[in-house]
């Protein structure tokens, strides 16, 4: 997205982060602009029964929290890490002098905020499907669309339990649904990683 350099150049400074640990909670409000360097962070909410919901996972590379320095508002999820992680963090006003002297990066960010736009979209159209098969094959398609530039089979970055949570379903329906779509011919798992 931004290289790292130019952003540290801003006054961004590295955090690590162990699996789990928080990087911001629910509520608080959007200070920063976070570029993971390693690892992966996700997005979530937990409803009142304790069920999380994966709104969204990012990896190496990418940007989030972004958007909330545009509305000035707080964080409707939670940012934790999924992995041991290290993250730029960019305070909000020497994010938008870097965006102003630099406005290829704006174009970048508006591009990657139309990605999950359509994201949220596709997604939102699949989670009224009570098909877990038209659910899980839409998460599939779209992170193979955006992660892999091949065309053969993508390994799927998602444990089963990842994708019940990203997709509203219960983990056994989605271990179920991977098996036939596996029957079917439409995916392979090897090794428990699944390659669509």
């Amino acid at each position: 997205m931004i290289p790292a350099e130019l952003l540290k150049s801003y006054d961004a400074t590295v955090h690590t982060y162990e699996t789990g640990d928080y990087i911001y909670e629910k509520h608080s409000l959007g200070l920063h602009y976070f570029q993971i360097v390693s690892g992966q962070v996700k997005l979530s909410n937990t409803s009142e029964d304790g069920k999380e919901f994966i709104q969204h996972i990012f990896e190496t590379g990418q940007c989030f929290g972004e958007a909330l320095l545009f509305l000035d508002r707080s964080y409707p999820t939670d940012a934790a890490a999924l992995s041991a992680s290290t993250v730029l963090e960019l305070p909000k006003d020497r994010f938008f002098e870097l965006l102003h002297a630099h406005p290829q990066y704006s174009l970048a960010i508006n591009r990657t905020l139309a990605q999950r736009l359509y994201y949220k979209m596709l997604m939102s159209q699949n989670l009224f499907s009570k098909d877990p098969h038209v659910r899980l094959s839409g998460l599939m398609d779209y992170f193979k669309q955006m992660h892999s530039t091949c065309t053969s089979l993508y390994c799927l970055p998602l444990t089963r339990q990842q994708m019940a949570n990203l997709t509203g379903l219960r983990v056994e329906t989605v271990i179920r649904t991977v098996k036939m779509m596996e029957k079917e011919g439409q995916l392979q798992i090897n090794d428990r990683k699944i390659y669509y």
